[in-house]
Formats: C-alpha cells, sequence, structure tokens
C-alpha cells in the first residue's frame, strides 16, 4: 500500500481551513506539527489556495 502525502498534506490543508483561518505560514507549520515534511506542507497550503 503506499500513500500520497502530498495528497493527504492537501486534504488536512483545506480540512483545516474549513474549521478556522489560518496564515499561509500558520498553516504550513500546523501541518509540520502534524508530521508532514515542509514540502508536503507547501504543497497542502498550495492546494488550501493559500
Amino acid at each position: 500500500m503506499t500513500v500520497d502525502w502530498d495528497e493527504q498534506a492537501a486534504r488536512s490543508a483545506k480540512s483545516y481551513m474549513e474549521f478556522s483561518s489560518f496564515s499561509r505560514q500558520g498553516l504550513i507549520d500546523q501541518l509540520k506539527f502534524e508530521g508532514f515534511t515542509a514540502a508536503q506542507a507547501k504543497h497542502g497550503a498550495d492546494a488550501a489556495g493559500l
């Protein structure tokens, strides 16, 4: 089983944005806190439109 971590980061980022307001850096920091790499977190922020 392979996991697309970029896709998971994008889903997490979009989910966070549904419930709270984050700056781009704040969202990246939150995703990194959750265990995503910096690159994955940036991809998530991009996917969330930030």
